[in-house]
């Protein structure tokens, strides 16, 4: 599991020699779809990207074969730690408030985890 995770992260972080990449472990609230999260995150990533100082990115990781087929993970890519910090603080004084909500009513994320990721 630990060598599909560190093989997930590389491929996300090709473009970048050093990044911070933030991955969510979720699960799909009961009549919700991918497809909705999809958009929220869509979302995300547009008001994100109008404030930060350094582009974010972020893709979904939808479930193809699991035992939990309501799971999914989002990546989230930064330039590094203080842009994450940054981004952090602006989401905590609001800054998606109403696209936090809709992200409330589609999906629960159970962990989150914040790894400094560098090409080898």
């Amino acid at each position: 599991m630990k060598f599909i995770l560190i093989t997930m992260l590389s491929v996300f972080c090709l473009g970048a020699n050093a990044s911070t990449v933030a991955l969510f472990s979720c699960d799909l609230l009961d009549g919700k779809t991918i497809d909705d999260v999809k958009r929220v995150n869509s979302q995300w990533v547009k008001a994100v990207n109008k404030f930060a100082k350094t582009e974010v990115s972020s893709q979904v990781l939808e479930s193809v074969v699991s035992t939990n087929m309501k799971g999914f993970m989002f990546v989230d890519t930064y330039k590094d730690t203080a842009a994450w910090g940054e981004i952090r603080h602006q989401i905590k004084l609001g800054a998606v408030k109403e696209i936090d909500a809709e992200f409330d009513v589609t999906s629960e994320c159970t962990s989150v985890s914040l790894y400094d990721s560098e090409n080898s």
